[in-house]
């Protein structure tokens, strides 16, 4: 295999992508630059190539992507070039002109929206030396993608060798699903990196490569793993047995799915289009593009309109058959054009550094992410292989999982980390969870932890909204002031009129200067957390050991939870 294909990416026929080279890729007429690149585009810094020769002869191709009209510093929303108010100010027909759908996509939560977190987190807590023989029991009791799960078994030292019991459960049919043929095609494909890249692109990629139908299909028809869905074990590798006991509708939405004929690639990709580029949503797409710098517009833009994730200069030609891990069994998205974005699940710093390891360019976002992702499946991978690890999942409401694992002898029934996503906010369970979930936690183990983040907890809480009433006096003020220090960006205060897209991203921006540390506490109190906790036989921690809090930044609406038994 030359290097010409392996940048050429996950074509028809199987190849799979490492490090990029020259961007003169061209399948349609068999031409392909196999040198090492170096040069940058300079027009807009998404793509590399070897030479000003190949780069003139790539003129033709990049030319539309290069000269985008976004990829201008003087580029301006639609709202702001045609004298209107924006969509999102109005409510959709007066602002456009166009008549607003009911629904953009089904807005199924599949992919993570907040940091992947390690839960273990090995050095602030058991040590590398106290774990690498110690048997560890771990919950992920909301689980709608396998992203924390992941980092946490790559968070292991490389010589971990105790026993690794994991709870997945999510009651969405179609998260469990996604899952565990993502988990079947890491364990039954021998070569990891091949396996690595197939799982990435059914978890993140509209299309699949054509080889999918003759590489992939064949082995998950035949996988054990799908075929054990009462509980009894499945072997997935050598080392990781597997133990899924479903309800029926899961169950037969599996089966629905594996056995339904491939979506008609005009119908998906109109799908895709009418879901994630509809014209009535243009001002709220634009919105978030206005906050973005020229390519990473282009860069955005790019992964909307292909639905595929891939490096920008990848050629992506045999990249065609529908993903119907993202689609329902009648065709629908299930995806939404504000769903999260395959870039909100992970680090943008470790993306970015994964990306430049592997010849893409800092501007070049989903060419970073793809090299990131895959090059932690790969590890995960490897250790599916190298670690003893039982996996058991199930599709129950997290409310009446304890019940069922204390019926089922097979499933573990203490574990050193429980991780509960954001269903402590008020709106899905509270924090009663903490008193079905309590007793669970391993009582040998002091750094057990119940570990859960409060996305919305503002919604009761107003005093942590810095541009809200409730918030302290002048709190709006000193976050404008050390907003304006920050000299980013940030125009003359009264010379935007308020629908100018930079005052609308300072003040999306403006959280981000708020300290909500006092607001968050008070909120604690007036729940009676301490309280609760207290009952369910635990205790808050004072100074988190898993996520640290952290000041000023995008986790001004993040609070982690980290709850234990009294040491």
């Amino acid at each position: 295999m030359n290097d010409a294909e392996n940048a050429a990416g996950s074509l028809a026929s199987g190849r799979r992508l490492r490090p990029l080279c020259c961007a003169n890729q061209k399948t349609s007429k068999d031409r392909s630059c196999t040198n090492d690149a170096a040069l940058t585009c300079s027009g807009c810094y998404l793509v590399r190539y070897c030479s000003k020769e190949c780069q003139t002869a790539h003129w033709r191709s990049h030319k539309k992507d290069c000269k985008h009209p976004m990829n201008s510093k003087s580029w301006y929303p639609a709202w702001v070039r045609e004298d209107r108010k924006p969509a999102f100010v109005t409510g959709g027909r007066k602002a456009t002109g166009l008549q607003t759908k009911q629904r953009f996509g089904k807005g199924m939560g599949l992919w993570g929206n907040m940091t992947a977190i390690d839960v273990i987190n090995v050095e602030n807590n058991e040590g590398a030396e106290g774990i690498r023989n110690k048997d560890i029991s771990l919950a992920f009791i909301a689980c709608g993608d396998l992203r924390n799960v992941v980092r946490t078994i790559n968070g292991l030292p490389e010589n971990y060798c105790g026993m690794i019991k994991i709870v997945l459960n999510d009651m969405n049919p179609m998260a469990v699903c996604r899952n565990l043929i993502i988990l079947s095609v890491l364990g039954i494909i021998e070569d990891v990196e091949e396996a690595a890249e197939y799982a990435l692109h059914l978890w993140y990629s509209i299309f699949l490569p054509a080889s999918f139908q003759t590489r992939v299909s064949p082995l998950l028809a035949r996988a054990s793993t799908l075929k054990h869905l009462d509980g009894t074990p499945a072997r997935l590798t050598s080392s990781t047995t597997t133990y899924t006991k479903w309800r029926l509708d899961a169950i037969r939405l599996l089966f629905v799915q594996m056995s339904k004929k491939d979506m008609d690639y005009a119908a998906a990709k109109e799908e895709l289009n009418s879901t994630m580029n509809a014209p009535e949503r243009i001002d709220y797409r634009e919105r978030q593009y206005a906050s973005l710098r020229p390519s990473h517009r282009v860069a955005l833009d790019a992964w909307r309109k292909s639905g595929m994730l891939l490096p920008f200069s990848a050629i992506n030609d045999g990249v065609s058959i529908p993903n119907r891990w993202l689609f329902s069994p009648v065709g629908d998205l299930l995806l939404n054009d504000g769903s999260s974005g395959p870039l909100d699940g992970w680090d943008y710093d470790e993306v970015a550094k994964a990306g430049r390891e592997h010849g893409t360019t800092d501007d070049d976002l989903m060419g970073g992410l793809f090299f990131y992702v895959k090059a932690q499946l790969v590890e995960f991978s490897q250790r599916l292989r190298r670690f003893k690890i039982h996996i058991h999942s199930y599709d129950h409401d997290a409310r009446d999982l304890p019940r069922i694992l204390k019926n089922d002898t097979s499933s573990p029934q203490t574990f050193d980390r429980i991780e509960v996503s954001n269903i402590v906010d008020k709106n899905y369970v509270g924090l009663s969870l903490l008193s079905d979930w309590g007793p669970f936690l391993n009582k040998g183990n002091p750094h057990a932890a119940v570990v859960g983040h409060f996305m919305n907890w503002t919604t009761w809480k107003k005093s942590g909204e810095v541009t809200s009433s409730m918030a302290p006096p002048g709190a709006a003020s000193r976050a404008t002031e050390a907003m304006m220090a920050c000299k980013h960006d940030m125009p003359d205060r009264f010379s935007l009129s308020d629908n100018h897209p930079k005052l609308l991203k300072m003040s999306a921006s403006l959280e981000i200067f708020y300290d909500t540390y006092v607001a968050f506490q008070e909120y604690f109190k007036e729940e009676k957390a301490d309280t609760i906790a207290r009952k369910a036989g635990l205790k808050c921690r004072r100074i988190n050991k898993i996520v640290p809090h952290v000041r000023f930044v995008y986790f001004q609406y993040l609070m982690l939870l980290s709850l234990s038994f009294p040491c």
